[in-house]
This record gives C-alpha cells, structure tokens and sequence, in this order.
C-alpha cells in the first residue's frame, strides 16, 4: 500500500509541473508575433515601430524594430500579463513596462527624459 501511495504521489507531482509548465508555455503563445506600437512624445524615430516577440530555443525573446533599424531587447520577463524589459536608446537605458490585455498593450517606457506611454497592437 505504502508503495503505490509513494507512486501515486510521484505521478501527481510531475502531472502537477507538467502542467503548469504547459500552462506558462501557452500563455506566452499569445504573446508571439508583430505588435505595432506608439510612444507619446518620444523622439522622432522612436516614436512608433515594431515589438516582434519569438520563441528562441524555448525562450520567449523580443525585438524592437524601427524605420532605422533594430534594438536589442534585455530583462524580457513575463509574469501572466505583466511584461518587463529593457534596451538601450543612444547609451541610455529605457526601461519598459507593459500589461497585456488581449490584443492590446498598454504602459510606460522610462526613459532620462521622464516616463513616455505606451501603447502597442497585435497585427
């Protein structure tokens, strides 16, 4: 009896990480593709682009992409639909943060200049 306690409690405790790994992995699902973004009073060029958002060798992974070029994103975290990260803007760190509802982003970038808002939608 104590055996088949010992297994049945084995079983529940990798269906249970099993799934919540499962879980965690479909909701960044949602996040992956091109959103179009805006920032409110940011520089020309930064004002508006793209956030790509990929999976890397089963890492979700982000990149800004501009008319001018692309940014490196850094510190991408992902807490349900909470995002963070940061990239650097002409040596200068910009830290953003995002909450997700849907199809829609809304937040801030702080930037040396003071905190923007900004908006982003799923394409």
């Amino acid at each position: 009896m104590k055996n088949q306690l010992k297994t049945f409690l084995l079983v529940l405790a990798i269906s249970i990480f099993s799934f919540s790994q499962l879980q965690a992995k479909n909701k960044n699902k949602q996040i992956l593709g091109e959103w179009t973004y805006q920032v409110t009073d940011a520089p020309y060029g930064y004002e508006k682009g793209s956030l790509i958002f990929s999976e890397v060798k089963g890492k979700t992974v982000c990149v800004i992409k501009l008319d001018a070029g692309e940014m490196t994103v850094s510190d991408l975290k992902i807490v349900k639909n909470k995002l963070t990260f940061s990239t650097s803007v002409q040596g200068s760190t910009v830290s953003i943060e995002l909450l997700r509802d849907k199809n829609k982003m809304t937040g801030k970038a702080d930037t040396p200049e003071g905190p923007k808002t900004l908006i982003a939608v799923k394409k």
